[in-house]
């Protein structure tokens, strides 16, 4: 059984006048990776999610009507087309990284310049948005046992906590160093009850 979110492959061809062609290939051009995802099994289209290492993802989709309700995806309608996004949500909030929406019931005239602001303004993000590659991780509480650790990293942007182990669990990293610090002291409080 498949579990959600996972990847699709299927695009329309460009010849089925719809935005995921024109979408991929404004990515591709300025080296921005994705894949494409159905987060929810209910819902009726699939995003495209940018693929950076260590950074969140950004979720990209179009926006549409055709004389009927609104449809939102990667691979929608180009008639009536009306607006494109491109979200994301991570340790300092959830904000637009691209945002173009046409006053109703105006449609967006050049698709292709459009996917393209969008696909320059993600580059952008991508280019600035705050990396751990490199942070200087202490490590300031640990489990020998379970060899379970919890690690801080200071960067410009603030404090970073991370706790991991070889076992798989994690938590972070993140800016809400009070919320990793708590998982890691409930996790060691599993580890250290005594079996009833």
């Amino acid at each position: 059984m498949t579990s959600w979110p996972h990847d699709l492959s299927k695009t329309a061809p460009a010849t089925a006048e719809r935005t995921g062609t024109i979408l991929k290939a404004a990515l591709t051009a300025h080296g921005v990776t994705f894949r494409v995802v159905k987060p929810w099994h209910s819902l009726p289209g699939a995003s495209l999610v940018t693929t950076a290492p260590g950074q969140p993802g950004v979720w990209i989709d179009a926006h549409s009507h055709t004389n009927g309700p609104a449809v939102s995806g990667y691979d929608v309608p180009l008639v009536g087309l009306f607006g494109i996004s491109a979200v994301i949500t991570d340790d300092f909030n959830t904000r637009h990284v691209h945002c173009d929406f046409t006053e109703a019931p105006a449609d967006i005239t050049d698709p292709a310049a459009a996917a393209d602001a969008m696909a320059a303004d993600v580059a952008a993000h991508l280019h600035t948005y705050p990396s751990l590659t490199g942070a200087q991780w202490v490590a300031i509480a640990s489990h020998p046992a379970s060899r379970t650790e919890y690690r801080e990293a200071v960067t410009v942007h603030g404090a970073w906590a991370h706790v991991s182990s070889p076992t798989g669990y994690t938590a972070g990293p993140s800016l809400d160093t009070d919320r990793v610090w708590d998982a890691y002291q409930r996790r060691m409080a599993d580890l250290t009850a005594e079996p009833r």
